[in-house]
């Protein structure tokens, strides 16, 4: 009796792994999802810069989510950028200064003295944009929305994915908690931000300097950079201080042009070598075949624009956010003139470039993929700063003063290196806005960051 009830224990096992089996045979990804992994396998393999370290162990017809499957791809060890999205659109309009938003640009913190409460400060408002409407300058801080105090756990949510809300502008009382100063009713919209955020001539201590803001490297505005250095050099500069502090990179071809305009006029007339780029072997043993060298594949040189302001010297003002593009300029004019760092830390370190690759060929053109697919050295072969450039002098993006004002202390630090004459008030950089702890990346802030570089085009 004892047997006979083994033996139908045994046959039930049987009966339920087959089922389990069967049901587990009959659950495949969709059509979508396996053109999807189709397009990203194959364009990965052919295109992407560590295709070598691409798991062989991975089949891309079990794989339910092309997010996760393109993830399971990357060469973490080294690859800290690519990315996937399924909003094509949305991209493209990033790369080109579109967006929705609310205007703007900010960092977020642990307020000091907690450990879950969240505050932003504002680094610039772009102009005609509903913030600037409504008052918000650099140097705010906000701790609430829609009357919600912010906290690890909702600010995402309702710094990101609401169209509208209330902001309440706070500031620290004498026992370093925020209160309230004031609400700001914003409501989002479609925005074309120029990247020339602001440029001056600087009239002092006896040399005229030229003063540009540049916030994202985009082809379409290479017409108003020549028209920024034309005046520039009509008025008579000497010195030139490049912010790109907030620039986190863009096309490549706009940092060539932009190095360009500043370089030593013979090497910008002679079109040197301004950079090297370098492939996979595939990809590599490809372009050889199809015009090597002179097809501009695998080095870049500088352009001829209308004007060249012939400089021997750059002053440039870089934070952890410079990245990218921005470090291209920095790498690649160092073997022609001399480039003086100032800011608070080292750059990002991204010396990799990426393309956009669309699934144009699928009934699901939505989808793209931003592998990197390249690394860059300057003439000299110096390439993998991964740990990005440091500042040849430190100070901090301290927030207090509007961009391109003489009291915001990152510009007085380049001014009084151009001028010998200080600017630096030692009792203001003891009033540092706050002890800024822990800065928050949210995810958004982070996939925005790496789709830039350098886009090839």
């Amino acid at each position: 009796m004892g047997n006979m009830r083994i033996v139908g224990i045994l046959l039930l096992l049987v009966v339920f792994v087959s089922f389990v089996s069967c049901n587990e045979d009959e659950i495949k990804p969709s059509a979508e999802t396996l053109a999807i992994n189709d397009f990203i396998y194959n364009n990965m393999k052919e295109m992407y810069l560590w295709n070598d370290f691409i798991p062989n162990n991975i089949d891309r017809n079990d794989e339910f989510d092309p997010k996760v499957y393109f993830d399971k791809l990357l060469y973490t060890t080294s690859d800290r950028w690519s990315f996937i999205t399924d909003d094509y659109e949305g991209l493209v309009n990033s790369l080109n200064g579109i967006e929705k938003s609310f205007g703007h640009q900010f960092k977020l913190f642990i307020v000091p003295g907690t450990s879950n409460d969240v505050m932003g400060i504002v680094k610039y408002v772009i102009p005609g944009t509903p913030s600037a409407a409504a008052g918000i300058k650099r140097g705010d801080m906000f701790y609430k929305i829609n009357g919600n105090v912010l906290n690890r756990s909702n600010y995402e949510q309702l710094l990101f994915e609401l169209d509208s809300y209330s902001l309440t502008l706070g500031e620290f009382d004498q026992d370093g908690r925020l209160q309230a100063i004031e609400d700001k009713s914003l409501a989002a919209t479609v925005i074309t931000e120029n990247p020339i955020h602001l440029d001056s001539i600087i009239d002092f201590g006896g040399f005229k300097t030229g003063y540009i803001s540049y916030n994202q490297f985009i082809s379409d505005y290479d017409e108003d950079l020549t028209a920024v250095m034309q005046e520039f050099k009509d008025g008579g500069i000497t010195n030139l201080v490049l912010d790109l502090r907030y620039n986190p990179g863009g096309s490549v071809q706009a940092a060539i042009f932009l190095a360009s305009l500043i370089a030593p006029e013979a090497s910008v007339n002679n079109q040197e070598i301004f950079s090297r780029l370098m492939w996979n072997a595939g990809v590599t043993d490809y372009l050889v075949k199809n015009g090597g060298d002179a097809s501009g594949n695998f080095i870049s040189r500088f352009v001829k624009p209308d004007v060249n302001l012939n400089l021997s010297k750059v002053y440039i003002l870089v934070t952890k956010s410079t990245a990218s593009a921005s470090e291209l300029i920095i790498n690649c004019l160092a073997p022609y003139m001399e480039v003086v760092l100032i800011g608070p830390e080292n750059t990002t370190g991204k010396y990799v470039g990426s393309i956009t690759i669309q699934a144009e060929d699928t009934q699901w053109p939505n989808w793209a993929i931003q592998p990197i697919v390249l690394k860059t050295a300057n003439v000299n072969w110096e390439t993998d700063y991964s740990s990005g450039f440091t500042p040849d002098f430190e100070i901090n993006d301290d927030f207090n003063a509007p961009l391109g004002s003489l009291d915001e202390d990152m510009l007085a630090r380049a001014m009084e290196l151009i001028t010998g004459v200080s600017l630096l008030d030692p009792a203001r950089l003891d009033k540092y806005p706050v002890d800024f702890g822990v800065e928050l990346k949210p995810e958004k802030s982070i996939a925005k960051e790496n789709m830039y570089w350098d886009y090839l085009r």
